[in-house]
Protein backbone atom coordinates (compact mmCIF):
# COMPACT_ATOMS: atom_id res chain seq x y z
CA UNK A 1 0.00 0.00 0.00
CA UNK A 2 1.00 3.67 -1.02
CA UNK A 3 0.54 7.29 1.12
CA UNK A 4 -0.66 10.21 -1.06
CA UNK A 5 2.84 11.25 -0.82
CA UNK A 6 3.86 7.67 -2.70
CA UNK A 7 5.71 6.31 0.18
CA UNK A 8 5.34 2.35 0.68
CA UNK A 9 3.46 1.00 3.80
CA UNK A 10 4.26 -2.47 4.86
CA UNK A 11 2.92 -3.98 8.00
CA UNK A 12 -0.40 -2.06 8.39
CA UNK A 13 -2.78 -3.28 11.10
CA UNK A 14 -4.87 -1.78 14.04
CA UNK A 15 -3.47 0.62 16.29
CA UNK A 16 -4.13 -0.15 20.05
CA UNK A 17 -4.82 2.43 22.22
CA UNK A 18 -4.31 1.47 26.22
CA UNK A 19 -5.62 4.72 27.18
CA UNK A 20 -8.65 4.08 26.12
CA UNK A 21 -8.25 0.28 26.09
CA UNK A 22 -9.67 -0.22 22.47
CA UNK A 23 -8.02 -0.54 18.77
CA UNK A 24 -8.40 3.15 17.23
CA UNK A 25 -7.40 3.74 13.63
CA UNK A 26 -3.88 2.63 11.94
CA UNK A 27 -0.31 2.02 12.01
CA UNK A 28 1.90 1.18 10.01
CA UNK A 29 5.65 1.20 8.95
CA UNK A 30 6.67 3.90 5.94
CA UNK A 31 9.41 3.16 3.91
CA UNK A 32 11.14 6.92 4.22
CA UNK A 33 14.29 5.95 1.85
CA UNK A 34 13.54 3.69 -0.80
CA UNK A 35 14.90 0.26 -0.78
CA UNK A 36 16.34 0.96 2.93
CA UNK A 37 14.94 -0.90 5.80
CA UNK A 38 17.26 1.36 7.98
CA UNK A 39 15.11 4.18 7.58
CA UNK A 40 11.96 2.88 8.15
CA UNK A 41 9.53 4.95 10.45
CA UNK A 42 6.02 4.36 12.53
CA UNK A 43 3.17 6.39 11.73
CA UNK A 44 -0.71 6.07 12.69
CA UNK A 45 -3.59 7.02 10.72
CA UNK A 46 -7.66 7.60 11.98
CA UNK A 47 -10.02 5.13 11.38
CA UNK A 48 -10.40 6.91 7.81
CA UNK A 49 -7.06 7.20 6.66
CA UNK A 50 -6.26 10.08 7.53
CA UNK A 51 -1.91 11.21 9.09
CA UNK A 52 -2.23 11.58 12.26
CA UNK A 53 0.73 13.46 13.44
CA UNK A 54 3.23 13.32 10.50
CA UNK A 55 3.73 14.31 7.12
CA UNK A 56 4.02 11.15 5.21
CA UNK A 57 0.68 11.50 3.49
CA UNK A 58 -2.62 9.96 3.71
CA UNK A 59 -3.66 6.23 3.23
CA UNK A 60 -6.76 5.01 0.99
CA UNK A 61 -8.46 2.06 2.90
CA UNK A 62 -10.88 1.45 -0.15
CA UNK A 63 -8.72 0.06 -2.84
CA UNK A 64 -6.06 -1.43 -0.80
CA UNK A 65 -3.86 -0.10 -3.14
Amino acid sequence: MKTTKGLNVLGLQKSFDTKVYSYQGWSGRVRVVEGNPFYDDYAKWSESGKARDHEYGDINLKDGK
